[in-house]
C-alpha cells in the first residue's frame, strides 16, 4: 500500500499547497481521500483521472471536497470517450444537507453516491476501510484502512476524543489534523486538534509514524513540529504535498 500526500493546508491553500487530498495505492488500485480546492491537478502528477477507482470524502467543507465539482467533469469525459462505463463509486456523509443536495444535484451518470455511517465498514477490492465519527461542527468521519497486514488512519477534522485512541491504535501510519498550535488551545472545542494534542493521541495509541496535516496555512510549520514533537517520541513528520509512503 503506497499513501501519497495531495494537499495538508486547512481552510484555504498556502501558497504552492492545496487542501487536504490523499492518494491511497493498494492491489492495482487508486483511492483517492478528501478533494480539497487545487489537488485534482496535483492527482494528475501521480495517475490519470480515468484510473480512480473510488472517492471517500471525510465530510462536506469545502476545503475536502470543492474540487468534486470539476472533478465531475473529468469523469464525464471518460464516459464520453468510452474509458470508463459505470459511474465513480463516491463515499460521503448526506450532510449538510445543503451541500449534499447541491453536489447530488450536479451529478447525472459520473458518481454513485453511497453513504458514510458511524461505525460502517466496506472492502473495497482487497482494501477494507473502517469509519468513525468525529467531533466536528458538521457530520465528519476519520476513516482506518487495513491492506496486507498493513494499516493507514487519517483523523479527518476533529477535536480529541477516547475513541479516536482506540480507533487508531498501533496503526503504521497516522494522518492526524494539526490545525492549530498552542496558543490556539481555547479553539480546540471548535473540533479541532493542536500539534501537541495530535502527537499525544499518536503517543496514547501507539502510532509507529505519525504525519501532521491540515495545518493552518499562515502558520510556522516548525513551531508545529517541535510543539508535536514535545510529547510524542516516534517518527515525526510534517505532511507536504507529494510526500509518499509505503506500507
Amino acid at each position: 500500500m503506497r499513501v501519497i500526500i495531495l494537499g495538508t493546508s486547512a481552510a484555504f491553500s498556502a501558497k504552492d499547497e492545496c487542501c487536504s487530498s490523499y492518494l491511497i495505492r493498494a492491489g492495482g488500485k487508486n483511492y483517492v481521500i478528501d478533494t480539497g480546492s487545487g489537488s485534482f491537478s496535483v492527482l494528475q502528477k501521480h495517475i490519470h483521472y480515468k484510473d480512480i477507482h473510488c472517492i471517500l470524502l471525510s465530510h462536506l467543507h469545502a476545503d475536502h471536497c470543492s474540487d468534486i465539482y470539476t472533478l465531475r467533469y473529468a469523469i464525464y469525459v471518460t464516459q464520453r470517450d468510452g474509458l470508463r462505463e459505470n459511474p465513480l463509486p463516491i463515499y460521503m456523509p448526506r450532510s449538510p444537507k445543503q451541500t449534499y443536495s447541491f453536489i447530488r444535484g450536479a451529478i447525472k451518470n459520473e458518481f454513485l453516491i453511497e453513504e458514510i455511517k458511524d461505525g460502517l465498514t466496506v472492502n473495497l477490492n482487497e482494501l477494507k476501510v473502517s469509519f468513525l465519527r468525529t467531533e466536528h461542527p458538521v457530520q465528519c468521519y476519520a476513516m482506518r484502512f487495513e491492506y496486507n497486514g498493513s494499516s493507514v488512519v487519517y483523523t479527518a477534522d476533529t477535536k480529541y476524543f477516547d475513541k479516536l485512541v482506540s480507533f487508531s491504535r498501533r496503526s503504521d501510519l497516522l494522518i492526524a489534523e494539526a490545525t492549530l498550535q498552542n496558543i490556539d488551545r481555547s479553539m480546540e472545542e471548535m473540533g479541532h486538534m493542536t500539534a501537541q494534542t495530535a502527537a499525544k493521541l499518536a503517543q496514547g495509541a501507539d502510532i509507529k509514524k505519525l504525519v501532521l496535516s491540515h495545518i493552518w496555512p499562515e502558520y510556522d510549520r516548525s513551531v508545529t513540529f517541535h510543539e508535536a514533537k514535545s510529547c510524542y517520541d516516534g517518527d515525526l513528520l510534517i505532511g507536504k504535498q507529494g510526500l509518499s509512503f509505503v506500507l
